[in-house]
């Protein structure tokens, strides 16, 4: 699906595409400044960095599978989401804007970011939720095959599911932006409505879902023995053996 995420970045250039994006990175304006550590990897080149901004960490980078993609001042890292180029337990933060949508196995991509998580690191997940005005406009044209409407848009419950089989403790969740599916100005006093409407009253339907989870720490259960007890045994049968031979 490396193709539909080169068009999905042209369509993020887009009148509509362009205010997606600002109110994606104002939402991660109330999350990724609470989040520390050293390292934060974006996966996609979605934005080029620009929702990146509002973080604290310093080591910020961003890997595509692409050469051509530059997101000065990050890093630029050339890689495949499911076998990403880092140790195991050596990231902070991890953010994913619209990456599990357009690729073959977003459960493997789920996994390799558990792996290169430090314990108690972040995952931050963008994605388009189908429960909105946007998921019933995708059925609508999904024939088409024009992004964004060709990914495969996941429930919030099976996101969940899967962080939660990986070792994740959900943080936040969260749907926003209730625009129209559509740019058009004819429209425009028509979105205002929906969009006020939207933001007071349909909380669980907005076009985009935010999901915050943090990596559990894995424990390791005692294991009780009895060596104890055997040894204890083993001591009396040797006691009364050579009181037996003595005797």
């Amino acid at each position: 699906m490396g193709n539909h995420v080169v068009e999905l970045n042209r369509w993020f250039e887009t009148p509509l595409g362009k205010r997606l994006l600002r109110e994606e990175a104002c939402i991660l304006q109330q999350v990724l400044p609470q989040l520390f550590g050293y390292h934060l990897l974006q996966i996609g080149s979605v934005g080029h960095g620009d929702l990146l901004e509002s973080s604290r960490i310093m080591h910020r980078c961003v890997l595509s599978r692409f050469a051509h993609t530059i997101c000065n001042p990050y890093s630029s890292i050339y890689g495949d989401a499911e076998a990403l180029p880092f140790a195991q337990d050596s990231l902070d933060v991890v953010v994913l804007p619209h990456i599990l949508e357009f690729e073959e196995n977003p459960h493997e991509i789920l996994r390799e970011v558990e792996r290169v998580l430090i314990p108690e690191g972040y995952i931050v997940i963008l994605g388009f939720n189908p429960f909105s005005l946007w998921g019933g406009w995708r059925f609508l044209v999904a024939r088409h095959k024009t992004v964004p409407w060709c990914g495969r848009f996941l429930p919030l419950l099976r996101i969940k599911d899967w962080l939660a089989l990986l070792g994740f403790d959900l943080k936040k969740q969260q749907t926003f932006f209730f625009a129209l599916p559509f740019h058009n100005d004819r429209f425009k006093n028509y979105t205002k409505y929906i969009e006020k409407i939207g933001s007071r009253w349909m909380g669980n339907f907005g076009a985009v879902s935010i999901v915050i989870a943090k990596k559990r720490i894995a424990t390791l259960t005692p294991i009780k023995t009895n060596w104890l007890p055997q040894t204890a045994s083993l001591v009396g049968d040797a006691v009364g053996t050579h009181f037996k031979k003595n005797k």
